[in-house]
């Protein structure tokens, strides 16, 4: 096991049951010195299984959604905790890092003293349909191993029109980046974790230094579900009418009895699959998978 480094990890979890142990598991292989995690009240065993996990997370309470602002706390917990020339990535339970030695303090170690942001790039991840059909072992270490790379620019229309079918699919999305930020010179951090205000530059790195898979759509129970805690967040919290604009959408699907039709469109035709990768639309990626099986077998 790689050992612990200069970057912490900073999440939010609710309700996000297996999922969350592969998330603790990645990053400690990858040497993240501690997770801070801040939950919202999960009943499926989250918590439980968070405990099991020492020392290595830090667990705070989300108290409501109403005013919500985990990732701000977390910031100032962890500007508390560790030294101001640390950095602290913050992102979701279903966005796992890559760097080329599959070591976190990579993806800080080639920027300037000067950078305060490291805005670290995502990309969806899905896999065959055949996978949703059959509701078969959609863990982002297993089945889903197709990487977004031609990735499609939504317009304003496309954003605010929940009615129209989007074409292609929301999982072939340009999503924003998460940042990484060095704890001496943040001061803040935006809505989504996608951007952050330092006292110093902000850089944009490479993929082939660093970027995070984004494993969004697993088994269609876990997408509902989160969709319900999406609809409390907006009955709660007055958002821009931009933001989050998939799920209300989807939310919206959901209303009109079309949200399992939503859902299988966001895995590829498995007829499609080899096209779109000779295209560069999809590439297959193992590298997540690949990493723990490696892992897994040096303990057995």
């Amino acid at each position: 096991m790689t050992s612990r480094g200069r970057t912490v990890v900073a999440t939010t979890t609710w309700n996000t049951g297996t999922l969350v142990d592969d998330f603790l598991d990645h990053y400690r292989r990858l040497g993240a010195a501690a997770v801070l995690l801040m939950d919202f009240g999960s009943v499926d065993g989250t918590r439980e299984r968070v405990g099991a996990w020492g020392d290595f997370v830090e667990v705070f309470d989300l108290p409501s959604l109403a005013g919500k602002d985990s990732s701000n706390a977390l910031l100032a917990e962890a500007k508390r905790r560790y030294p101001k020339e640390w950095w602290c990535l913050f992102c979701d339970p279903d966005e796992f890092l890559v760097t080329p030695r599959m070591q976190i303090d990579d993806a800080s170690a080639a920027v300037p003293r000067d950078a305060g942001t490291i805005v670290v790039e995502r990309r969806n991840m899905t896999g065959p349909r055949s996978l949703a059909t059959a509701q078969a072992d959609l863990a982002p270490l297993r089945g889903l191993t197709l990487r977004i790379d031609g990735r499609h620019e939504r317009t304003n229309q496309e954003m605010l029109d929940h009615e129209r079918r989007l074409e292609p699919p929301w999982i072939f999305t340009a999503v924003p980046g998460k940042v990484l930020v060095r704890l001496g010179a943040a001061d803040s951090i935006g809505d989504g974790d996608h951007v952050a205000i330092t006292a110093a530059a902000t850089l944009t790195v490479p993929p082939s230094d660093a970027y995070l898979l984004h494993y969004p759509f697993r088994d269609f129970r876990d997408f509902a579900a989160k969709l319900e805690l999406a609809r409390r967040d907006f009955e709660e919290n007055e958002c821009p009418v931009g933001f989050g604009w998939q799920y209300r959408r989807w939310l919206r699907c959901m209303e009109q009895h079309r949200l399992a039709r939503e859902y299988l469109e966001q895995f590829v035709p498995d007829e499609r699959v080899p096209q779109l990768i000779a295209e560069g639309v999809v590439t297959e990626d193992t590298t997540v998978r690949d990493f723990h099986a490696h892992a897994a077998s040096l303990v057995r």
